[in-house]
């Protein structure tokens, strides 16, 4: 999220602007005379060089003017390769001013024109661009996949003038992905190409994002030297100083120094209002706001913080619409969001303003579960409407994915990457961006709360942590310890759950009241409480949290939340109807000693075998019975993908999934649902990626599996993995396990669906406490928390 001028910061944009010139024997034929042609490939040439000029001294507007004369020349005589560089000029123009859904079209645009000539420099370039604009979002893995295909495609002279961006680019990534050692050599690489070349600006670039990386793991001594070459080097040669103002302001931060890091930093802030472009200007002002903040100036802090949520704002809706850019905008904007959180909570707490508490709220709100809000409003089309070459690509996922499961090669984890990464790319163009959060946000909250009911809001951070009670009474903030203090807690509290050690009733106790003891007694009160979890929070087994002796499900209706947004707008949003149908899957085949497996076919080569799941039919059986409607169950080889999407597009009320759940390769591990193998052997697994993509009105999805709910979380996006898929396909309410439970007959979940049916318009979360307040009485091993506490209930019903 720094300047991308030619490379700055953390992402490189190329501007294609007139100097790498496709060789006139790769151009289009055309019905002109030749000589005509090279006369008109002349003049539109000229325009593009005009345009670089123009983009170099900063002069976005007039640049983007100049390109988009040379686009329209160029396509007017049916000159694709120069149409592409004009092309990629634009979305370069478009990427400094921060229009990122508009530089994206513009980049896709200039590739398309690329491939219509078939020049690989030019497209691998262009794929660089992308990448960039990825980085920016905080989409890694597509990033650096884009990245190194780019450097292994440039050839020739591009390869001698683009090597050591490329270098300098794929650096930063894998510094990013915690790959240092490796990010060092290539930074070392791109250093040396950029000197070789005498490019000043690309050199002290390098420099520059060299100490940021070392700045971003706290490595002070190995930041400081990087960071001042680079200073150095632009102020000899009169380049432009902000991101070196911006970063050695931070050094002298973390070093204590908090007089040169103002300084730093209002230099920066200036620089900011000129128009350089690429670095945005909200990040200057966040920068800042933490250094007042530092320096006890709260008010200034938070005018400096205010200024970068606004600009923020606008900085989020020009993102593209796929989800790994909006989950890397959530990232990358949770810190401006933090940061004012913290400083308008501390002022509150010196002066008692109620009007910042209800600030800090919404602002809390505003970045949570974003991206699951965009996917949920653009809603995929019907599976008949995409194209092929998607469903290709998840079958390539799938077998991916099926291999990174099976071995921990390196190789097999990377082609998981890269079949993740090639759907993002096919996402790129998907439309359909909600609005954003209204200004009145916690007015209608409240509105919407009823007597009995509180919303519980959490915000964790490195420092503090902070709880908003909210009920029609009005608001309450509460002051919580540091994310790491209560994500240690949390784990303590599972795991002394999940083996019944001697102190779990205690370290329950203790979770409880740090979390909740400070709530006042009405809020104690309210009989349904409606949560919204933040990082380090989401695997607490809230129900099994002792107060007073009892559990906390005991005395309240427990619901999660993905975010106040998305709660309020399912109130009032048309949605698919439920039916009255429930579906099971269960008892798939998952190995080929299987007698129910179909014969005809040799096993499949790297076919994953697992072990059957015999209790798993006498489960989905047994709910299916206690379901007062109609009932489909898929078992055995009808355990397939194909059948599952045919009923989920009926909208049934319950999809109840006794299945495997595996562990996917990868620095990020998320849940895969296991199917049958199909008659050819071969394993299905459904990813979240294309769960996402479906689309459902289901009003329970339950997955029984083991560790179903199992998935790395992200600043501001809360959760990913399986249980936030279903809900962007659409389901009303997700029932997921924290952890691994036995493989019986199912007694909590016929308990769920007999209270679903008798008393279905209190709805699934109720229906699951009343089925764990069943498990706790029941007298026998399953009144113990590692059964019943493991599951929980996530939705916006």
């Amino acid at each position: 999220m720094k300047a991308i001028k030619v490379l700055v910061g953390c992402a490189v944009v190329f501007p294609l602007v007139g100097t790498a010139w496709i060789p006139l024997r790769t151009a289009i034929r055309t019905s002109v005379p030749s000589e005509q042609a090279q006369s008109r490939r002349t003049r539109i040439v000229a325009i593009l060089r005009e345009g670089g000029d123009s983009f170099r001294v900063n002069r976005y507007a007039d640049a983007l003017r100049i390109f988009e004369k040379a686009r329209d020349a160029a396509q007017t005589d049916h000159l694709d390769d120069l149409a592409a560089r004009a092309l990629g000029n634009i979305g370069s123009c478009q990427f400094a001013v921060h229009q990122y859904r508009a530089a994206l079209r513009s980049f896709v645009d200039a590739a398309h024109a690329a491939e219509r000539v078939g020049d690989r420099n030019i497209l691998a370039l262009l794929n660089a661009n992308i990448a960039s604009l990825y980085a920016e979002m905080g989409e890694l893995n597509a990033a650096a996949e884009w990245t190194e295909t780019s450097l292994s495609h440039v050839s020739g002279e591009d390869r001698d003038k683009h090597e050591a961006k490329l270098l300098i680019q794929l650096a930063s990534l894998r510094a990013r992905q915690k790959r240092m050692p490796e990010a060092i050599a290539l930074f070392g690489r791109g250093l040396d190409a950029a000197d070789r070349r005498g490019d000043l600006e690309l050199y002290a670039n390098g420099w520059n994002r060299l100490g940021e990386e070392y700045l971003k793991r706290h490595d002070l001594a190995r930041a400081e030297a990087p960071l001042l070459e680079a200073y150095r080097i632009r102020l000899l040669n009169h380049l432009a100083l902000d991101s070196s103002y911006r970063n050695l302001g931070l050094l002298r931060l973390e070093q204590g120094d908090l007089y040169s890091a103002g300084v730093l930093l209002d230099r920066a802030v200036e620089l900011a209002a000129s128009p350089r472009g690429p670095m945005p200007t909200w990040d200057v002002y966040h920068q800042r706001g933490r250094v007042r903040m530092a320096q006890g100036h709260l008010d200034d802090a938070l005018d400096d913080l205010r200024i970068a949520r606004r600009l923020a704002r606008g900085w989020r809706w020009s993102a593209p619409a796929d989800d790994t850019a909006r989950v890397g905008a959530e990232n990358w904007l949770d810190k401006v969001h933090a940061a004012l959180v913290e400083t308008g909570n501390r002022l509150y707490l010196e002066n008692h303003d109620t009007a910042l508490i209800r600030e800090t709220f919404e602002a809390a709100e505003e970045n949570r579960a974003s991206s699951l809000r965009t996917l949920v409003a653009r809603r995929s089309p019907d599976a008949a409407k995409l194209p092929a070459s998607y469903w290709e690509g998840i079958s390539r996922l799938q077998r991916a994915e099926i291999q990174a499961v099976r071995s921990s090669d390196p190789a097999a984890v990377n082609e998981a990457v890269r079949s993740r990464a090639e759907l993002a790319r096919m996402e790129l163009e998907t439309p359909g961006i909600p609005a954003p959060l209204s200004e009145d946000l916690l007015d209608r909250a409240r509105a919407a709360l009823d007597p009995d009911s509180v919303l519980l809001t959490f915000h964790t951070g490195p420092s503090v942590s902070w709880l908003w009670s909210l009920d029609r009474d009005g608001l309450t903030l509460h002051q919580l310890p540091p994310r790491c203090e209560l994500e240690a807690m949390v784990t303590h509290v599972s795991e002394a759950l999940r083996s019944d050690a001697a102190d779990a009733d205690a370290a329950s106790a203790a979770l409880y009241r740090t979390l909740f003891g400070g709530l006042d007694a009405r809020i104690r009160r309210k009989e349904h409480w409606l949560i919204a979890l933040d990082n380090g929070l989401f695997d607490a087994p809230l129900a099994a949290l002792r107060d007073g002796g009892t559990y906390l499900v005991e005395r309240h209706v427990i619901q999660t939340i993905p975010g106040v947004g998305m709660w309020l707008e399912a109130a009032v949003n048309a949605h698919p109807r439920s039916t009255s149908r429930f579906v099971g899957v269960g008892d798939a085949i998952y190995n080929t000693a299987d007698g129910r497996l179909p014969g005809g076919a040799a096993p499949a080569a790297g076919a994953l075998l697992l072990p059957r799941l015999v209790a798993s039919a006498r489960e989905v059986e047994a709910c299916a019975r206690l379901w007062s409607g109609e009932s489909v169950l898929l078992e055995g080889e009808a355990a397939s993908r194909e059948n599952l999407q045919r009923e989920l597009a009926r909208n049934p009320a319950v999809v109840h999934l006794a299945t495997h759940v595996l562990e996917s390769g990868g620095n990020e591990p998320h849940g895969l649902i296991a199917l049958s193998l199909t008659p050819r052997r071969e394993n299905e697994l459904l990813p979240p990626q294309e769960i996402a993509g479906w689309r459902t009105g289901a009003g329970l999805v339950v997955m029984s599996g083991c560790h179903s709910a199992g998935a790395p979380a992200m600043p501001g996006t809360g959760l990913l993995g399986l249980t936030r898929a279903w809900l962007a396909a659409g389901a009303h309410t997700v029932i997921a396990s924290n952890w691994a439970t036995p493989d019986e007959n199912g007694s909590l979940f016929r308990a769920l669906y007999r209270h679903l049916g008798t008393n279905a318009e209190e709805g699934p979360s109720a229906a699951l406490r009343a089925a764990q307040l069943e498990m706790v009485h029941a007298g026998d091993w399953r009144a113990l928390p590692r059964y019943w506490a493991a599951y929980f209930a996530v939705g916006t019903r």
